[in-house]
């Protein structure tokens, strides 16, 4: 049925009258067939036919199911007489699922059993004995086999079970054999005499008129024609859903006797044709191809034994039928894509969702009654709140009192109330795919909200991203509200969502509602203390309404609907039963469980066998305890335990396969009879399907990974089967069969052994369980989204840890498809899932790895988006130390090479050890004494966070690698995932074709350690931090005029909604003591108050802030009633509520500088330049006091909780002062610098201060300094003490953050990734939060000790003068604190080894020989000075130059050097001789930042920041060419290996390659950057083919100087300061301290041969370190070329 646009925007609206038929994935074939003679066919239909159509439909996306329900099971189970029914209902069931056939018959010769109908009409009954009657027959029988149940209406006969005359009918004990013998002989003569009666009687009436022909002919028809007559007769659509196969074996007639006949005919007493069953088949046969074209017909001769495979004719015929039924359902399934693809525009995701819904709220609304009172308190809630603004209306109720059917009914009934303007919009929350999880939920609401209203919708970005739809979502309501039509949001059961984005915090539902919109929700009182959650934010007692209990009378009422809806009554003793047990537990769960036992009463079932539980989960229990009595207890606490056990459900066809997988069920189904096959055994469909019908009930279906699946429908209900069937071992067991079958462990033909006690002898079988194949993906674009989501939980909770590692969260093939299929955040939520049950070291390292990855991997538009470069780049120091971390790396490194080789374009891979030769060593002029604008935004270009301002995209193996490489030694299962990166990497370098970076090493900010993580919102400087008082928030403000606002009651900070309302940038912000409010002051001379938890704006207050060009301050009373601001150099006093200003603070000369309110919030407190502090009462602003304690301007000030100031001043002291007394108790003395920063313990016991590189303790009550801390090399502006008063930390302008142990006074680490000055900081238990004006990113930190032994040793380079060793072993840098010395670090071992010490003056440039024996330093003097880099000693000088060093460059023999100096002259010199060979001045305007000159002397090329090149012809002593074209200031050149080619690098977008013969521009190279920073260094590559370059945009960048593209990239997280390029490798050095080696993986130059490129088609690397290498060798030796750029691996 196609979804018309008027049926669809009636859905949206909220009418749910016509709904379309659901959507389905299953091509789901009922099989019909008599048995014995088709057993052939349907053997070699398991073994051929099913595989093959079952591959064919994943592809498609399809599940492939077979309801073969004859199967497995004997005729002797089935004594109940349901089978019949059971079958018609699986029919019914396949015509509604299937995509395409869903009805599939065989027939021959035999037409099949006969059954007496199991159910007859009383008055059809009393006709046919009253006949019978006439016809002097004994109807004794049928009134002992058939009773009255008059319970029904109309009233039935039913015919009773066999085993209640016949106990022994299906008891298989071998003791009891003769009996059961006897029972079965007896029932057969009872089926005589029913069926002689019955049919004799029938067509005597039938004669007469008093039946119809159907009603004579259902007395002598088979199940097969039953079965046909539903499937295909009584099929509108026949045609292009079903099939038929008829085979006649010829002259079978004539061997009627023989051995084998009675399988292939019907025979009366086993030796005489049954003439009637043969005119039924011949009649039945001769109305097929009337209704249908889809008939194969096969002839066959007869064989003694029938069909017979190893008779040529016959096998040829057998593969025929599998091919036919194969191609026959193909066709078949591909028309009935092909129907659905034309209507694909009408099917999306979220229709999907709203049809669900609807649906959902079909099934809660019918037979509902009662609840009058709480639909009134709804409706006067919307009609009193509808023209103003408001909160949201709450329902809460126990579990069982019927929430989710009065949500249903308000949905159904709200427009009839209130006109069909109404838009209504519902989510029965916990029911769907995309009900779950908190952030589907808000992105289906926006959609259908837009689509309703004609209101654009939100940008991708804004709905994949949770905090952007949150405040989206707001803003939007306001939309709606100002159209003038009233919509009406119900969201039912809160409880049920997913904890995942905080749900349960609820800070994403608006609180503040405009009017027009209203929102109802329900949730259970106690769950997630979610009641208690939204009291906090809505207070109104109007908002809230508990729902009752059923009173007796609607109780009654309620019964009476539902058995009149299934055409039922109870006898008067049985309905006082069902009200007497109801009495005790009035809920509407209650009365349905109690319902459902009840309509299975007949009218003549004894008073002994009416129970009925107290209480709902009493009745859960007795329905379990019924099942396990009616299908055995093994097989329904094992299935029903699996159900529970499922993640998100399991479908019917899952079920199936997990308990053909339990050897218990299958000991326990199959103890009295053989399974039908040796190869296969399975569990027969039938009994899974007697069970599904009796507790299809309590079953929901829902869609999960894009599958139907199946779930007990309530909470109760789980929560019960997981008590009783998932309690000890149980669980384990159950997770340990869903993870083999997910993992696909006994799949693809893998046998599986078993032995079974079949009655009473043990049989062994090594058979295939015949279940689908589970891999990670079917094709190249269809996942198993079912097992990327199942698998990893069933594996924890089976206890499975190693196969986590080795299948899941350690293999790098389920990582990256886990991302691809859902993201990078489903995947980290696994890790999460795992933690909370196991503190896993590897998996907690794994977990923050991915969180540092997760912006790179997310950015979109970029050049590539490799996960395996990632993780090497994170996680290669940790793989010797980690087993699995290793196997995660060597995967990687697979990947990269499969990947550089499938896209034949080179890439840099982290692996094995350096081959230096002859390095090409970059060209970079001096740091500059200031970072580059950060908040710049090119090409009005929207704003991305920092990590997404790039086009170097890492992937997650190279990200893991890069940042746990570290771990590997100490942790195996790290060491066994990084072996799966690095096989990755090269891997995927071979099957892409194109190159590849890897970091070697650990080279990216490392998990585990103490930076966190970086919140990267903002798009300008950030101001200023405020943390709520309860931690609850971390808020920050930035210059880009946005607020954002974080939740901190999670492990990670996570975006919770963004201000946006300042038209300028917001210079400071406060949090308000009660935790609900914020204030923010602008450059847009307005205060505004915030709600946090709704994010709306509560009031603004307009003042001047000219002052905040000077300093910002804001604070607010303790009563969160006032806001306290300074102006110049008095200070408001703002009320809150009203916005009124309350009183000006006036009394002080100068700029107030700093503030203060006192605990008992008395008192204002305030300092300023005037040198003096006041004290003012809160309440009426009077001055109290005046403290001119200071003879300099105050800086920073406190108050302690016993009452005392403490401040800090430009005059190098702190005082502390009593408030009451007004005296000075002490002042404290010791700084020799202005004090700029103070903090307090939070027992007011001691104050640490901050000043120029100093960090003082100080006890308070004794007034003395305690210690002394210097370690920072700027000015220290913030300062804070962990709330247990352990550790200290303080941020400086040095861009350290420093933590210091508050006992000691030691140093414990320098923290240096903010890589800006830190002008804001706040701290929260061992969280600390650090921000910078000049940066607009903020950095997360935990200061925890274990946290600093986590972290990788780098060096310090605040100068940006820097030069590193080839081989990556040292790197000098000039010393921070120091003009004249240079330090050399050994990277090895992270520390200082020696210091170089220049007496002539201050050391302005450096390099490296690239024999790796010298360090050359230049100095501002003009010497340039040789040293031996081993031991430090002064070598030689060359002749003093023209003026100080600006920069030089030396050839790459280690012969020539050229540099500039201060004055812009350029001079030579030839290092052996000491020899200074020419100085010149070029004629140009600019001042020259860079030099380079070719090996051969013959030319120099300078470039100046005029954006010129001017490139020297040194023989002819004469300018050859001014290049031009660069739009900014040159910053770097490098000439080429064969002197041919000039690169130059600029503060601009673009780099350019020069033919230095000709002077003509050969490439302009774009990094195409949305905020491009600037080219810092640039290299050539050892054959000249490839240009390498860094920059401030964090990334380095190949170029193909044949083509002038881009052909790979790395981001490395910091400014690359220098760039050496060896011929096997690339090192690196970051500003951050990093020292970076990049492999590079080139792909093969020519095309694997077939047998090569098995080696990685469709294989997933497993944990195995050691299995995950051989096919790398291979790749090595065969797939990879050793250029003489690089050496591959």
């Amino acid at each position: 049925m196609e979804v018309t646009s008027e049926m669809r925007a009636a859905l949206m609206e909220g009418h749910m009258t016509a709904l379309p038929p659901d959507k389905s994935n299953i091509v789901r074939i009922f099989m019909s067939s008599t048995f014995s003679d088709m057993a052939k066919e349907r053997n070699i239909l398991l073994q051929k036919a099913y595989p093959e159509l079952r591959e064919f439909c994943q592809k498609q996306g399809l599940d492939f199911q077979v309801m073969d329900m004859r199967w497995g099971v004997r005729d002797e189970v089935v004594a109940d007489h349901m089978t019949c029914a059971l079958c018609l209902m699986e029919i019914d069931t396949c015509k509604r699922l299937s995509v395409g056939p869903n009805f599939v018959a065989f027939l021959g010769n035999r037409y099949g059993y006969r059954p007496i109908p199991a159910k007859i009409e009383a008055e059809e009954l009393d006709i046919l004995l009253k006949k019978a009657g006439e016809l002097d027959m004994d109807t004794a029988v049928i009134n002992e086999w058939y009773l009255k149940d008059d319970n029904a209406v109309p009233a039935v006969c039913l015919l009773q079970p066999i085993t209640s005359k016949f106990k022994y009918y299906t008891d298989m004990e071998p003791a009891n054999e003769s009996l059961r013998l006897k029972d079965k002989e007896g029932w057969y003569q009872v089926t005589v005499q029913l069926e002689n009666i019955l049919r004799t009687a029938v067509k005597a009436a039938y004669k007469e008129g008093l039946v119809t022909e159907e009603q004579q002919h259902k007395y002598i028809k088979s199940v097969t024609e039953t079965e046909i007559s539903r499937g295909i007769m009584e099929s509108t659509d026949a045609n292009q859903r079903a099939v038929i196969f008829m085979r006649n074996l010829q002259n079978i007639e004539k061997h009627v006797g023989a051995d084998a006949v009675s399988a292939y005919l019907d025979l009366m007493d086993r030796e005489k044709l049954n003439e009637e069953s043969q005119s039924l088949l011949e009649d039945l046969k001769g109305k097929l191809p009337a209704k249908l074209k889809n008939v194969h017909q096969y002839e066959l001769e007869w064989t003694d034994k029938g069909v017979n495979e190893d008779v040529e004719s016959h096998a040829s015929y057998l593969e025929r039928f599998s091919d036919d039924f194969v191609a026959d359902l193909k066709a078949m399934i591909f028309k009935s894509l092909q129907s659905e693809s034309e209507q694909e525009q009408n099917d999306d995701w979220f229709l999907t969702e709203v049809i669900s819904h609807a649906r959902f709220c079909q099934a809660k609304c019918e037979s509902f009654c009662g609840r009058q009172e709480i639909f009134d308190a709804v409706y006067t809630y919307m009609k009193d709140t509808d023209k103003a603004n408001h909160q949201p209306f709450v329902i809460h109720g126990a579990s069982g009192s019927g929430k989710s059917s009065i949500m249903a009914m308000l949905a159904q009934n709200a427009a009839q109330r209130f006109g069909e303007n109404l838009v209504t919009i519902i989510r029965f929350l916990g029911t769907s795919p995309h009900s779950t999880l908190i952030h589907p939920v808000l992105q289906s609401l926006c959609l259908q909200i837009c689509e309703v209203y004609g209101i654009e919708a939100p940008a991708e970005r804004v709905l994949n991203n949770f905090a952007e739809i949150v405040q989206y979502l707001s803003t939007l309501l306001d939309k709606v509200s100002e159209k003038g039509r009233p919509l009406l949001i119900l969201l039912d059961s809160l409880d049920q969502l997913s904890s995942v984005d905080r749900a349960y915090s609820l800070t994403w539902l608006p609180k503040s509602l405009p009017p027009n919109v209203h929102i109802v929700v329900s949730t259970l009182p106690e769950e997630f203390d979610l009641l208690k959650t939204l009291k906090r934010t809505v207070r109104s007692d109007r908002s809230y309404i508990q729902v009752p209990t059923l009173s007796e009378q609607v109780g009654s009422e309620i019964l009476d609907t539902w058995l009149a809806r299934i055409q039922r009554c109870l006898t008067d003793k049985q309905r006082e039963v069902i009200l007497s047990a109801f009495s005790h537990c009035r809920q509407p769960l209650f009365l349905k469980l109690a319902f459902d036992e009840a309509r299975r009463w007949k009218s003549y079932t004894p008073e002994s066998e009416l129970r009925i539980a107290q209480s709902a989960r009493a009745a859960i229990n007795l329905l379990y305890e019924r099942l396990e009595v009616q299908h055995g207890t093994i097989f329904v606490s094992h299935t029903l335990g699996y159900i529970a056990a499922a993640r998100n459900g399991i479908a019917e066809h899952e079920l199936e396969d997990v308990l053909s997988l339990d050897d218990e069920v299958l000991d326990d189904v199959y103890q009295y009879w053989s399974p039908p096959n040796k190869d296969v055994v399975r569990i027969p469909p039938l009994i899974v399907t007697r069970l599904k019908y009796d507790i299809m009930e309590y079953l929901a279906e829902r869609q999960a990974d894009g599958k139907r699946v199946l779930q007990l429908f309530h909470r109760q209900f789980i929560e019960c089967a997981q008590e009783r069937y998932l309690a000890g071992d149980n669980s384990r067991a159950r997770h340990h069969i869903l993870a083999d079958f997910f993992l696909g462990t006994w799949s693809n033909g893998r046998r599986k052994e078993i032995t079974m006690d079949v009655n009473g002898k043990r049989e062994y079988y090594n058979a295939d369980r015949n279940v689908v194949p589970q891999p990670d993906k079917y094709d190249d674009n269809v996942f198993n989204r079912r097992k990327l989501n199942e698998v990893t939980f069933h594996l924890l909770h089976a206890g499975r840890m190693d196969d986590i590692f080795k299948h899941t969260l350690g293999n790098l093939d389920f990582m990256n498809n886990m991302i691809d299929a859902f993201s990078v955040k489903d995947l980290i939520e696994d890790y999460n899932m795992v933690l909370q049950l196991q503190d896993n070291l590897e998996i907690r390292l794994l977990r923050d790895a991915l969180r540092l990855i997760k912006p790179t991997l997310e950015f979109k538009g970029g050049y590539t988006n490799p996960l395996a470069t990632e993780l090497v780049g994170r996680l290669d120091w940790l793989s010797d130390r980690s087993r699995h971390i290793g196997s995660l790396v060597s995967q990687c490194r697979a990947w990269c090479s499969r990947w550089c080789d499938r896209d034949k374009l080179p890439r840099l891979v982290p692996q094995g050890q350096l081959n230096i030769q002859s390095p090409q060593r970059s060209c970079c002029t001096r740091w500059h004494e200031k970072e580059p604008d950060m908040s710049v935004i090119t090409r009005g270009a929207s704003f991305p966070p920092p990590a997404f301002e790039r086009d170097a995209v890492n992937s997650l193996s190279a990200e893991l690698v890069g940042r746990l490489s570290s771990y590997s030694a100490d942790f195996v299962r790290i060491r066994q995932l990084l072996g799966q990166c690095l096989s990755w990497c090269s891997a995927n370098c071979v099957s892409r074709g194109a190159p590849s970076f890897v970091p070697h090493g650990s080279s990216f900010p490392p998990p585990g350690g103490p930076l966190r993580t970086t919140l990267a919102h903002h798009r300008a400087g950030i101001t200023s931090i405020a943390m709520t008082p309860d931690g609850g928030y971390m808020v920050t403000a930035a210059r880009d005029c946005t607020i954002r606002i974080y939740e901190n009651e999670s492990d990670v900070m996570e975006l919770e909604r963004t201000l946006t309302g300042h038209t300028d940038a917001i210079e400071v912000i406060s949090a308000a003591p009660n935790n609900e409010l914020l204030v923010s002051g602008s450059l847009d001379n307005t205060l505004k108050v915030w709600n946090l938890e709704t994010g709306r704006l509560v009031i603004s207050m307009e003042e001047d802030h000219a002052h905040y060009s000077h300093r910002a301050l804001l604070t607010t009373t303790r009563d969160s009633r006032r806001v306290v601001s300074p102006v110049g150099n008095g200070v408001n006093v703002w009320d809150i509520e009203s916005g009124k200003l309350q009183f000006t603070l006036k009394g002080h000369e100068g700029a107030v500088s700093c503030l203060a309110v006192s605990h008992d919030n008395r008192y204002i407190i305030t300092g300023a330049e005037d040198n003096s502090i006041k004290m003012w009462g809160t309440e009426t602003g009077e001055m109290r006091n005046t403290f001119s304690t200071h003879t300099g301007h105050l800086t920073c000030l406190r108050v302690t909780q016993n009452a005392r100031i403490v401040s800090g001043s430009k005059d190098a002291t702190l005082s502390v002062i009593d408030m009451e007394s007004g005296e000075v108790v002490h002042r404290l003395e010791g700084h020799s610098h202005p004090v700029y920063s103070l903090a307090i313990t939070s027992d007011g016991k001691y104050a640490v201060s901050g000043s120029d590189k100093v960090v003082k303790l100080w006890d308070l009550s004794e007034g003395r300094e305690i210690r002394h801390m210097q370690g920072h090399y700027g000015i220290v502006d913030c300062v804070a003490i962990t709330s247990d008063n352990k550790v200290i930390v303080s941020g400086a302008r040095d861009e350290h953050l420093n933590v210091w142990d508050f006992g000691s006074g030691r140093l414990v680490q320098t923290l240096d990734g903010q890589a800006a000055k830190i002008t804001a900081m706040e701290v929260t238990g061992y969280i600390v939060v650090t921000a910078s004006t000049d940066s607009y990113y903020t950095k997360v930190w935990e200061v925890e000790q274990s946290k600093m032994k986590m972290s990788t040793p780098r060096f310090i380079d605040k100068h940006s003068i820097v030069g590193v060793t080839c081989d990556a072993g040292y790197v000098v840098y000039k010393r921070e604190g120091s003009e004249n010395e240079v330090s050399v670090w050994n990277s090895k071992d992270g520390k200082d080894v020696r210091t170089i010490t220049d007496k002539d003056g201050s050391v302005t440039y450096l390099r490296i020989t690239h024999d790796n024996n010298c360090v050359v330093t230049g100095d501002e003097a003009g010497f340039i000075k040789l040293w031996n880099l081993n031991t430090g000693q002064f070598i030689r000088q060359l002749d003093q130059g023209a003026g100080g060093i600006r920069c030089f460059w030396i050839t790459r023999m280690d012969r020539y050097l050229v540099a500039v100096t201060d004055n812009n002259s350029v001079s030579s010199w030839d290092i052996d001789s000491m020899t200074l060979l020419w100085t010149r001045k070029p004629n140009c305007d600019g001042k020259i930042t860079c030099v380079t000159m070719t090996d051969d002397r013959k030319y120099t090329a300078v470039g100046t920041d005029d954006k010129q090149i001017l490139v020297f012809d040194n023989k002819q002593d004469k300018v050859v060419y001014v290049l031009v074209g660069h739009d900014s200031p040159l910053t770097c050149l490098s000439v080429s290996h064969d002197q041919k080619l000039l690169a130059s690098g600029s503060t601009g977008e673009t780099m350019r390659v020069w033919d230095l013969g000709t002077g003509r521009l050969v490439h302009e190279l774009y990094a195409k950057s949305p905020v491009f920073k600037g080219i810092v260094c640039l290299s050539f590559s050892h054959d000249d083919k490839y240009l390498l370059t860094g920059g401030h945009d964090r990334s380095l960048k190949m170029w193909d100087l044949q083509t002038g593209n881009m052909v790979t990239a790395q981001y490395v997280y910091a400014t690359i300061t220098n760039i050496v390029a060896n011929r096997d490798n690339i090192v690196l050095t970051t500003k951050l301290g990093y020292v970076i080696i990049e492999d590079i993986l080139l792909p093969s130059p020519r095309t694997p041969e077939p047998e090569e490129e098995n080696l990685f088609s469709g294989r997933s690397v497993n944990g195995n370190a050691d299995e995950a290498d051989q096919p790398v060798l291979k790749v090595r030796s065969r797939m990879m070329k050793k250029s003489n750029f690089c050496q591959i691996l």
